[in-house]
Protein backbone atom coordinates (compact mmCIF):
# COMPACT_ATOMS: atom_id res chain seq x y z
CA UNK A 1 0.00 0.00 0.00
CA UNK A 2 2.71 2.37 1.06
CA UNK A 3 4.68 1.51 -2.46
CA UNK A 4 1.48 2.67 -4.46
CA UNK A 5 0.95 5.70 -2.27
CA UNK A 6 4.72 6.64 -3.18
CA UNK A 7 3.99 5.80 -7.07
CA UNK A 8 0.72 7.78 -6.85
CA UNK A 9 2.68 11.12 -4.86
CA UNK A 10 5.74 10.36 -7.51
CA UNK A 11 3.06 10.83 -10.62
CA UNK A 12 1.68 13.21 -9.19
CA UNK A 13 4.88 15.44 -8.85
CA UNK A 14 5.74 14.42 -12.32
CA UNK A 15 2.55 15.22 -13.36
CA UNK A 16 2.74 18.97 -11.78
CA UNK A 17 6.53 19.43 -12.89
CA UNK A 18 5.52 18.86 -16.77
CA UNK A 19 2.58 21.68 -16.24
CA UNK A 20 4.82 23.87 -14.61
CA UNK A 21 7.34 23.49 -17.36
CA UNK A 22 5.41 24.47 -20.01
CA UNK A 23 2.82 26.65 -18.26
CA UNK A 24 2.39 29.57 -21.18
CA UNK A 25 2.74 33.21 -20.54
CA UNK A 26 0.46 36.18 -21.62
CA UNK A 27 1.87 39.26 -22.76
CA UNK A 28 -0.24 42.48 -24.00
CA UNK A 29 -0.54 45.42 -26.18
CA UNK A 30 -1.84 48.38 -27.06
CA UNK A 31 -1.97 51.09 -29.14
CA UNK A 32 -0.63 53.78 -26.41
CA UNK A 33 1.86 50.91 -25.28
CA UNK A 34 5.93 51.08 -24.86
CA UNK A 35 9.29 49.74 -25.70
CA UNK A 36 10.17 50.61 -22.06
CA UNK A 37 6.50 48.31 -21.04
CA UNK A 38 7.12 44.89 -19.69
CA UNK A 39 4.15 43.62 -21.65
CA UNK A 40 2.16 42.88 -17.96
CA UNK A 41 -1.49 44.00 -18.42
CA UNK A 42 -0.30 47.81 -16.62
CA UNK A 43 2.83 48.09 -18.76
CA UNK A 44 1.73 47.02 -22.15
CA UNK A 45 3.92 47.00 -24.97
CA UNK A 46 3.67 48.70 -28.47
CA UNK A 47 2.82 46.70 -31.44
CA UNK A 48 6.28 47.09 -32.70
CA UNK A 49 8.66 46.11 -29.67
CA UNK A 50 6.07 43.18 -29.01
CA UNK A 51 6.44 41.50 -32.08
CA UNK A 52 9.92 41.16 -32.08
CA UNK A 53 10.59 40.39 -28.46
CA UNK A 54 11.69 37.00 -29.46
CA UNK A 55 13.74 37.23 -25.91
CA UNK A 56 10.59 36.82 -23.88
CA UNK A 57 7.47 35.27 -26.37
CA UNK A 58 8.19 31.53 -26.38
CA UNK A 59 6.63 28.54 -28.11
CA UNK A 60 3.07 27.91 -26.44
CA UNK A 61 3.07 31.89 -25.39
CA UNK A 62 0.13 34.20 -26.25
CA UNK A 63 0.33 37.74 -27.36
CA UNK A 64 -2.79 39.56 -26.42
CA UNK A 65 -3.83 43.20 -29.02
CA UNK A 66 -6.40 45.40 -27.32
CA UNK A 67 -8.66 47.89 -28.54
CA UNK A 68 -7.70 50.66 -31.09
CA UNK A 69 -5.89 51.17 -34.18
CA UNK A 70 -2.28 50.34 -34.82
CA UNK A 71 -0.59 52.34 -37.75
CA UNK A 72 1.78 51.50 -40.08
CA UNK A 73 3.85 48.59 -41.35
CA UNK A 74 4.84 45.56 -38.56
CA UNK A 75 7.51 42.76 -39.27
CA UNK A 76 6.83 40.15 -36.84
CA UNK A 77 9.50 37.56 -36.15
CA UNK A 78 7.71 35.79 -33.18
CA UNK A 79 8.05 32.18 -33.23
CA UNK A 80 7.06 28.86 -31.52
CA UNK A 81 6.83 25.17 -32.23
CA UNK A 82 4.97 22.98 -34.45
CA UNK A 83 3.62 21.39 -30.84
CA UNK A 84 3.31 24.62 -29.11
CA UNK A 85 2.97 27.65 -31.51
CA UNK A 86 3.08 31.22 -30.55
CA UNK A 87 -0.45 32.90 -30.55
CA UNK A 88 -0.81 36.21 -31.17
CA UNK A 89 -4.71 37.54 -31.14
CA UNK A 90 -6.96 40.36 -30.67
CA UNK A 91 -8.42 40.35 -26.96
CA UNK A 92 -11.52 38.93 -26.72
CA UNK A 93 -14.70 41.21 -27.82
CA UNK A 94 -11.84 44.12 -29.10
CA UNK A 95 -12.04 44.92 -32.71
CA UNK A 96 -8.27 45.31 -32.80
CA UNK A 97 -7.38 46.66 -36.30
CA UNK A 98 -4.07 47.33 -38.32
CA UNK A 99 -4.28 50.56 -40.58
CA UNK A 100 -0.65 49.85 -43.27
CA UNK A 101 -0.72 53.27 -44.32
CA UNK A 102 2.89 54.24 -44.18
CA UNK A 103 3.91 56.24 -41.48
CA UNK A 104 6.58 57.31 -43.62
CA UNK A 105 8.65 57.54 -46.83
CA UNK A 106 10.98 54.06 -45.01
CA UNK A 107 7.65 51.88 -43.90
CA UNK A 108 6.93 49.11 -46.60
CA UNK A 109 3.36 49.39 -45.04
CA UNK A 110 4.00 45.15 -44.89
CA UNK A 111 2.62 43.45 -42.38
CA UNK A 112 5.19 41.11 -42.86
CA UNK A 113 5.25 37.32 -40.55
CA UNK A 114 9.16 35.52 -40.60
CA UNK A 115 8.79 33.79 -37.17
CA UNK A 116 7.54 30.29 -37.51
CA UNK A 117 4.97 28.04 -36.20
CA UNK A 118 2.30 31.35 -34.94
CA UNK A 119 -1.51 31.31 -35.14
CA UNK A 120 -2.69 35.47 -35.69
CA UNK A 121 -6.08 35.43 -34.50
CA UNK A 122 -8.98 37.38 -34.65
CA UNK A 123 -7.64 40.55 -36.12
CA UNK A 124 -8.60 43.19 -38.68
CA UNK A 125 -5.93 44.61 -41.14
CA UNK A 126 -6.86 47.04 -43.89
CA UNK A 127 -5.27 50.30 -45.12
CA UNK A 128 -7.02 53.40 -45.11
CA UNK A 129 -4.97 55.73 -47.94
CA UNK A 130 -7.75 56.32 -50.02
CA UNK A 131 -5.78 56.47 -53.70
CA UNK A 132 -6.82 53.20 -56.23
CA UNK A 133 -5.83 54.28 -59.23
CA UNK A 134 -2.41 54.96 -60.81
CA UNK A 135 -0.86 55.92 -64.13
CA UNK A 136 1.79 53.57 -63.90
CA UNK A 137 1.26 49.41 -64.94
CA UNK A 138 2.71 46.54 -63.50
CA UNK A 139 2.24 45.07 -60.18
CA UNK A 140 5.04 47.13 -58.52
CA UNK A 141 3.50 50.80 -59.13
CA UNK A 142 5.84 53.24 -56.97
CA UNK A 143 2.52 55.50 -55.66
CA UNK A 144 0.39 52.28 -54.65
CA UNK A 145 1.59 51.33 -51.06
CA UNK A 146 -1.64 49.83 -49.65
CA UNK A 147 0.64 46.40 -47.85
CA UNK A 148 -1.21 42.99 -47.27
CA UNK A 149 -0.02 40.14 -45.07
CA UNK A 150 2.93 39.28 -46.02
CA UNK A 151 3.92 35.27 -44.97
CA UNK A 152 7.11 34.11 -45.44
CA UNK A 153 7.63 31.92 -42.48
CA UNK A 154 6.80 28.16 -42.14
CA UNK A 155 3.36 27.00 -40.82
CA UNK A 156 1.72 30.27 -40.09
CA UNK A 157 -2.00 29.94 -39.60
CA UNK A 158 -4.38 33.45 -40.26
CA UNK A 159 -7.56 32.55 -38.39
CA UNK A 160 -10.49 34.86 -38.29
CA UNK A 161 -9.17 37.79 -39.95
CA UNK A 162 -10.99 40.76 -41.57
CA UNK A 163 -8.39 41.75 -44.04
CA UNK A 164 -9.86 44.88 -46.73
CA UNK A 165 -8.69 47.21 -48.90
CA UNK A 166 -5.04 46.10 -49.21
CA UNK A 167 -2.99 45.64 -52.32
CA UNK A 168 -3.95 42.22 -51.85
CA UNK A 169 -5.11 40.32 -48.80
CA UNK A 170 -2.60 37.67 -47.94
CA UNK A 171 0.44 36.98 -49.58
CA UNK A 172 1.53 33.43 -48.89
CA UNK A 173 4.52 32.75 -50.01
CA UNK A 174 6.74 29.52 -50.52
CA UNK A 175 9.74 30.76 -48.19
CA UNK A 176 7.58 29.48 -46.05
CA UNK A 177 5.96 25.68 -46.04
CA UNK A 178 2.76 24.30 -45.52
CA UNK A 179 0.36 26.56 -42.94
CA UNK A 180 -3.07 27.84 -43.11
CA UNK A 181 -5.79 30.32 -44.06
CA UNK A 182 -8.93 29.81 -42.27
CA UNK A 183 -11.79 31.44 -41.68
CA UNK A 184 -10.78 34.75 -42.59
CA UNK A 185 -13.41 37.12 -44.64
CA UNK A 186 -10.97 38.71 -47.37
CA UNK A 187 -12.55 41.75 -49.66
CA UNK A 188 -12.26 45.56 -51.52
CA UNK A 189 -8.61 44.38 -52.29
CA UNK A 190 -6.26 45.72 -55.16
CA UNK A 191 -6.22 48.72 -57.22
CA UNK A 192 -6.41 50.46 -60.77
CA UNK A 193 -3.80 50.50 -63.45
CA UNK A 194 -3.38 51.38 -66.94
CA UNK A 195 -3.27 48.07 -67.81
CA UNK A 196 -5.76 46.61 -65.67
CA UNK A 197 -6.66 45.77 -62.16
CA UNK A 198 -4.41 44.66 -59.86
CA UNK A 199 -4.78 42.78 -55.76
CA UNK A 200 -6.14 39.08 -55.40
CA UNK A 201 -7.70 38.07 -52.29
CA UNK A 202 -5.10 35.20 -51.55
CA UNK A 203 -1.71 35.15 -53.85
CA UNK A 204 -0.50 31.78 -52.78
CA UNK A 205 2.43 29.64 -53.84
CA UNK A 206 4.38 26.76 -52.01
CA UNK A 207 7.30 23.82 -51.98
CA UNK A 208 7.08 21.72 -49.43
CA UNK A 209 4.24 19.97 -47.18
CA UNK A 210 1.07 21.55 -47.89
CA UNK A 211 -1.26 25.01 -47.72
CA UNK A 212 -4.26 24.70 -46.80
CA UNK A 213 -6.83 27.69 -47.93
CA UNK A 214 -9.82 26.52 -46.08
CA UNK A 215 -13.66 28.29 -45.14
CA UNK A 216 -12.76 31.74 -46.27
CA UNK A 217 -15.26 34.26 -47.80
CA UNK A 218 -13.42 36.15 -50.55
CA UNK A 219 -15.26 38.86 -52.34
CA UNK A 220 -15.02 41.95 -54.56
CA UNK A 221 -11.59 41.91 -55.33
CA UNK A 222 -9.77 44.27 -58.33
CA UNK A 223 -8.18 41.10 -59.41
CA UNK A 224 -9.00 36.25 -58.66
CA UNK A 225 -10.22 35.58 -55.18
CA UNK A 226 -7.76 32.84 -54.51
CA UNK A 227 -5.32 32.62 -57.02
CA UNK A 228 -1.91 30.29 -56.56
CA UNK A 229 0.43 31.35 -59.73
CA UNK A 230 3.80 30.81 -60.37
CA UNK A 231 6.56 31.97 -62.69
CA UNK A 232 9.53 29.49 -63.48
CA UNK A 233 11.19 30.57 -60.46
CA UNK A 234 8.65 29.35 -58.02
CA UNK A 235 6.56 26.25 -57.14
CA UNK A 236 3.40 25.67 -56.39
CA UNK A 237 3.00 22.18 -55.04
CA UNK A 238 0.90 21.27 -52.18
CA UNK A 239 -2.27 22.41 -51.73
CA UNK A 240 -5.84 22.17 -50.63
CA UNK A 241 -8.32 24.91 -51.32
CA UNK A 242 -11.60 23.50 -49.57
CA UNK A 243 -15.30 25.52 -48.31
CA UNK A 244 -14.48 28.62 -49.41
CA UNK A 245 -17.15 31.03 -50.90
CA UNK A 246 -16.28 33.32 -53.57
CA UNK A 247 -18.16 36.00 -55.15
CA UNK A 248 -17.82 38.96 -57.62
CA UNK A 249 -14.11 38.63 -57.24
CA UNK A 250 -12.69 41.10 -60.23
CA UNK A 251 -15.83 43.46 -59.71
CA UNK A 252 -14.03 46.17 -59.16
CA UNK A 253 -12.05 46.38 -61.99
CA UNK A 254 -15.07 46.15 -64.90
CA UNK A 255 -18.47 45.99 -64.21
CA UNK A 256 -19.97 42.69 -65.12
CA UNK A 257 -16.63 41.61 -66.03
CA UNK A 258 -15.36 39.35 -63.13
CA UNK A 259 -12.23 37.22 -62.59
CA UNK A 260 -11.79 33.61 -61.73
CA UNK A 261 -13.25 32.79 -58.15
CA UNK A 262 -10.34 30.16 -57.84
CA UNK A 263 -7.53 30.09 -60.15
CA UNK A 264 -4.21 28.00 -59.68
CA UNK A 265 -1.72 27.64 -62.15
CA UNK A 266 1.23 28.91 -63.82
CA UNK A 267 4.79 28.61 -65.80
CA UNK A 268 5.81 25.91 -63.01
CA UNK A 269 3.41 22.86 -62.68
CA UNK A 270 1.06 22.55 -60.28
CA UNK A 271 0.92 18.90 -58.05
CA UNK A 272 -0.65 17.88 -55.67
CA UNK A 273 -3.81 20.27 -55.89
CA UNK A 274 -7.08 19.61 -54.35
CA UNK A 275 -10.13 21.99 -54.52
CA UNK A 276 -13.25 20.57 -52.91
CA UNK A 277 -16.25 21.79 -51.70
CA UNK A 278 -15.94 25.16 -52.86
CA UNK A 279 -18.79 27.82 -53.70
CA UNK A 280 -17.78 30.47 -56.31
CA UNK A 281 -20.53 32.92 -57.73
CA UNK A 282 -19.94 35.69 -60.37
CA UNK A 283 -16.82 33.65 -61.50
CA UNK A 284 -15.02 30.11 -62.54
CA UNK A 285 -12.54 28.05 -61.59
CA UNK A 286 -9.56 27.66 -63.51
CA UNK A 287 -6.75 24.71 -63.03
CA UNK A 288 -3.78 25.43 -65.20
CA UNK A 289 -3.25 28.55 -66.70
CA UNK A 290 -3.34 29.71 -69.97
CA UNK A 291 0.14 30.04 -71.47
CA UNK A 292 0.86 27.46 -68.52
CA UNK A 293 3.12 24.30 -68.14
CA UNK A 294 2.43 20.54 -68.32
CA UNK A 295 0.71 20.28 -64.42
CA UNK A 296 1.13 16.94 -62.69
CA UNK A 297 -2.25 16.06 -60.09
CA UNK A 298 -5.61 17.69 -58.71
CA UNK A 299 -8.56 16.17 -57.28
CA UNK A 300 -11.58 18.80 -58.07
CA UNK A 301 -14.89 17.30 -55.93
CA UNK A 302 -18.06 18.77 -54.52
CA UNK A 303 -17.65 22.21 -56.08
CA UNK A 304 -20.20 24.94 -57.30
CA UNK A 305 -19.26 27.62 -59.83
CA UNK A 306 -21.50 29.70 -61.98
CA UNK A 307 -19.25 30.94 -64.55
CA UNK A 308 -17.82 27.54 -65.84
CA UNK A 309 -15.55 24.91 -65.23
CA UNK A 310 -11.72 24.78 -67.04
CA UNK A 311 -9.29 21.98 -66.65
CA UNK A 312 -6.09 22.72 -68.74
CA UNK A 313 -2.76 20.63 -69.14
CA UNK A 314 -2.93 17.77 -66.05
CA UNK A 315 -1.69 14.54 -66.21
CA UNK A 316 -3.73 13.21 -63.70
CA UNK A 317 -7.47 14.79 -63.05
CA UNK A 318 -10.32 13.24 -60.91
CA UNK A 319 -13.13 15.87 -61.21
CA UNK A 320 -16.28 14.63 -59.68
CA UNK A 321 -19.68 15.51 -57.88
CA UNK A 322 -18.98 19.41 -59.59
CA UNK A 323 -22.19 21.16 -60.39
CA UNK A 324 -21.36 23.64 -63.14
CA UNK A 325 -23.79 26.67 -64.21
CA UNK A 326 -22.42 28.99 -67.55
CA UNK A 327 -24.28 31.06 -70.01
CA UNK A 328 -22.17 28.89 -72.27
CA UNK A 329 -18.66 27.04 -72.37
CA UNK A 330 -20.46 25.73 -69.19
CA UNK A 331 -17.29 23.14 -69.34
CA UNK A 332 -13.89 23.29 -71.47
CA UNK A 333 -10.70 21.47 -71.49
CA UNK A 334 -7.19 22.37 -72.59
CA UNK A 335 -4.05 21.42 -73.78
CA UNK A 336 -1.04 23.32 -74.78
CA UNK A 337 -0.88 20.47 -77.20
CA UNK A 338 -2.97 17.84 -77.57
CA UNK A 339 -5.02 16.47 -74.31
CA UNK A 340 -3.83 15.11 -71.75
CA UNK A 341 -6.65 12.45 -70.85
CA UNK A 342 -4.98 8.98 -69.93
CA UNK A 343 -5.04 10.03 -65.97
CA UNK A 344 -8.26 11.10 -66.03
CA UNK A 345 -11.49 10.63 -64.06
CA UNK A 346 -14.48 12.57 -64.63
CA UNK A 347 -18.19 11.50 -62.91
CA UNK A 348 -21.04 12.16 -61.18
CA UNK A 349 -20.73 15.90 -62.42
CA UNK A 350 -23.63 18.10 -63.06
CA UNK A 351 -23.88 20.96 -65.95
CA UNK A 352 -26.34 23.60 -66.62
CA UNK A 353 -26.50 25.80 -69.50
CA UNK A 354 -28.49 28.91 -69.67
CA UNK A 355 -27.65 30.38 -72.73
CA UNK A 356 -25.71 28.53 -74.98
CA UNK A 357 -25.01 30.92 -77.90
CA UNK A 358 -21.43 30.50 -78.08
CA UNK A 359 -21.46 26.68 -77.32
CA UNK A 360 -22.35 24.16 -74.27
CA UNK A 361 -18.69 23.02 -74.45
CA UNK A 362 -14.79 23.69 -75.70
CA UNK A 363 -11.86 21.78 -76.03
CA UNK A 364 -8.67 23.96 -76.54
CA UNK A 365 -5.65 22.38 -78.42
CA UNK A 366 -2.70 23.94 -80.05
CA UNK A 367 -3.92 27.14 -79.38
CA UNK A 368 -7.29 26.51 -81.20
CA UNK A 369 -10.53 26.09 -79.53
CA UNK A 370 -13.42 24.30 -80.72
CA UNK A 371 -16.88 24.94 -79.52
CA UNK A 372 -19.51 21.58 -79.45
CA UNK A 373 -22.16 20.17 -77.85
CA UNK A 374 -21.91 18.31 -74.85
CA UNK A 375 -22.35 14.61 -76.27
CA UNK A 376 -19.75 15.67 -78.65
CA UNK A 377 -17.80 16.71 -75.93
CA UNK A 378 -18.07 13.36 -74.10
CA UNK A 379 -17.39 11.35 -77.58
CA UNK A 380 -13.89 13.16 -78.04
CA UNK A 381 -13.02 13.04 -74.50
CA UNK A 382 -14.42 9.47 -73.26
CA UNK A 383 -15.17 11.49 -70.00
CA UNK A 384 -18.41 12.31 -67.65
CA UNK A 385 -20.55 9.38 -68.91
CA UNK A 386 -22.08 9.00 -65.33
CA UNK A 387 -22.52 13.22 -65.41
CA UNK A 388 -25.71 14.86 -66.27
CA UNK A 389 -26.12 17.50 -68.30
CA UNK A 390 -28.99 20.29 -68.37
CA UNK A 391 -29.72 23.38 -70.69
CA UNK A 392 -31.49 25.80 -68.30
CA UNK A 393 -31.15 27.27 -64.85
CA UNK A 394 -30.83 25.07 -61.73
CA UNK A 395 -33.72 25.63 -59.56
CA UNK A 396 -32.16 23.55 -56.04
CA UNK A 397 -31.76 25.68 -53.09
CA UNK A 398 -28.77 24.94 -51.52
CA UNK A 399 -27.78 25.98 -48.00
CA UNK A 400 -24.49 25.39 -46.80
CA UNK A 401 -23.00 26.02 -43.31
CA UNK A 402 -19.65 25.44 -42.44
CA UNK A 403 -18.14 25.84 -38.74
CA UNK A 404 -15.41 27.37 -37.72
CA UNK A 405 -11.91 25.58 -36.71
CA UNK A 406 -10.74 28.46 -34.36
CA UNK A 407 -13.93 29.58 -32.79
CA UNK A 408 -16.72 27.45 -31.03
CA UNK A 409 -20.08 28.73 -32.45
CA UNK A 410 -19.04 30.24 -35.34
CA UNK A 411 -19.76 29.22 -38.82
CA UNK A 412 -19.41 30.82 -42.22
CA UNK A 413 -22.66 30.11 -44.27
CA UNK A 414 -23.54 30.71 -48.22
CA UNK A 415 -26.89 30.69 -49.47
CA UNK A 416 -28.32 29.57 -53.10
CA UNK A 417 -31.65 30.78 -53.41
CA UNK A 418 -32.63 30.66 -57.36
CA UNK A 419 -36.35 30.80 -56.61
CA UNK A 420 -35.33 34.43 -54.58
CA UNK A 421 -37.37 33.32 -51.74
CA UNK A 422 -37.69 36.54 -49.23
CA UNK A 423 -36.03 34.38 -46.48
CA UNK A 424 -34.46 31.00 -46.20
CA UNK A 425 -34.67 28.70 -43.20
CA UNK A 426 -31.17 27.67 -41.90
CA UNK A 427 -30.06 24.67 -39.66
CA UNK A 428 -27.47 25.80 -37.20
CA UNK A 429 -27.69 22.78 -34.84
CA UNK A 430 -24.40 21.62 -35.98
CA UNK A 431 -22.94 25.53 -34.56
CA UNK A 432 -24.81 25.93 -31.86
CA UNK A 433 -26.08 24.30 -28.37
CA UNK A 434 -29.73 24.48 -27.09
CA UNK A 435 -29.59 27.73 -24.95
CA UNK A 436 -26.75 29.67 -27.23
CA UNK A 437 -27.09 32.86 -27.74
CA UNK A 438 -26.48 34.32 -31.25
CA UNK A 439 -26.12 36.91 -34.49
CA UNK A 440 -26.01 36.35 -37.85
CA UNK A 441 -24.09 39.21 -39.85
CA UNK A 442 -24.02 39.66 -43.41
CA UNK A 443 -20.34 39.50 -44.94
CA UNK A 444 -20.42 42.16 -46.62
CA UNK A 445 -21.26 44.48 -43.34
CA UNK A 446 -19.56 42.47 -40.96
CA UNK A 447 -19.36 45.35 -38.34
CA UNK A 448 -22.30 46.47 -39.49
CA UNK A 449 -25.85 45.58 -37.66
CA UNK A 450 -27.16 41.98 -37.13
CA UNK A 451 -29.72 40.73 -39.61
CA UNK A 452 -30.83 38.02 -36.73
CA UNK A 453 -30.32 37.33 -33.20
CA UNK A 454 -31.56 34.99 -31.10
CA UNK A 455 -31.74 32.28 -28.36
CA UNK A 456 -30.78 29.15 -30.12
CA UNK A 457 -33.98 26.53 -29.85
CA UNK A 458 -32.89 23.42 -31.81
CA UNK A 459 -35.35 25.08 -35.08
CA UNK A 460 -33.94 26.59 -38.22
CA UNK A 461 -33.29 29.69 -38.34
CA UNK A 462 -35.04 32.18 -40.96
CA UNK A 463 -32.04 34.21 -42.40
CA UNK A 464 -33.63 37.29 -44.70
CA UNK A 465 -32.14 37.31 -48.29
CA UNK A 466 -32.45 41.31 -48.61
CA UNK A 467 -30.10 43.03 -50.40
CA UNK A 468 -28.20 45.40 -47.94
CA UNK A 469 -26.47 49.22 -48.33
CA UNK A 470 -23.05 47.80 -48.50
CA UNK A 471 -20.16 49.96 -47.50
CA UNK A 472 -18.44 50.73 -50.38
CA UNK A 473 -14.57 50.05 -50.28
CA UNK A 474 -11.58 53.03 -49.27
CA UNK A 475 -11.30 55.75 -51.91
CA UNK A 476 -14.14 54.66 -53.85
CA UNK A 477 -17.68 56.69 -52.60
CA UNK A 478 -18.82 56.19 -56.04
CA UNK A 479 -18.27 52.14 -56.93
CA UNK A 480 -21.17 50.10 -57.70
CA UNK A 481 -21.19 47.06 -56.19
CA UNK A 482 -23.04 43.84 -57.19
CA UNK A 483 -26.18 43.26 -56.07
CA UNK A 484 -26.33 39.51 -55.69
CA UNK A 485 -29.50 39.11 -52.96
CA UNK A 486 -31.98 37.55 -52.90
CA UNK A 487 -30.32 35.14 -55.45
CA UNK A 488 -27.19 33.97 -53.47
CA UNK A 489 -25.73 35.59 -49.99
CA UNK A 490 -22.96 35.06 -47.95
CA UNK A 491 -23.04 34.92 -43.50
CA UNK A 492 -21.45 34.43 -40.51
CA UNK A 493 -23.04 33.16 -37.86
CA UNK A 494 -21.21 34.10 -34.19
CA UNK A 495 -22.22 32.90 -30.70
CA UNK A 496 -22.95 36.24 -28.28
CA UNK A 497 -20.60 35.43 -25.07
CA UNK A 498 -22.06 36.66 -22.02
CA UNK A 499 -20.73 39.25 -20.34
CA UNK A 500 -18.24 39.22 -17.09
CA UNK A 501 -20.88 40.44 -14.92
CA UNK A 502 -23.78 38.14 -16.05
CA UNK A 503 -20.68 35.31 -15.79
CA UNK A 504 -20.02 36.87 -12.22
CA UNK A 505 -23.89 36.91 -11.44
CA UNK A 506 -24.31 33.03 -12.14
CA UNK A 507 -21.35 32.35 -9.98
Amino acid sequence: MRFQQWILICSTWLVLQAVSETSAAEFHVTPAGSPQGTGDRLAPWDLGTALVAIEKVKAGDTLWLHRGIYRGGYVSRLAGTAEQPVIIRAWPGDRVTIDTRPRDIKDDSLFSILGADAIYQDLEVMCSDPLRKTKFPGPWPEDIHRGNVNVRADRVTLANLILHDLDCGVGFWDKGEAGEISGCLIYNNGWSGPDRGHGHGIYAQNARGTKRIVDNIVFHQFGYGIHAYGSTKATLKGFEVSGNIAFENGCLTRKDDNAQGIMIGGECPAQGITVRDNIVVGGGIRLGYPWGSLNEDVLCTGNYCDRGLIIRDFRKASVTKNTVVAASTVVSLEGAENLVLTGHSWSENRYFLTDGRWGECSIVEHGKSRGMTYSEWQKQTGLDTGSQFTKGATSELRVVVRPNKYEAGRANIAILNPAGLPDVDVDLSSVLKTGQAFRIVSVKDFFGPPIATGVFADQPIKVSMKALNTPKPVGMPEVELPITEPQFGAFVVLSIQPSKADRDMVK
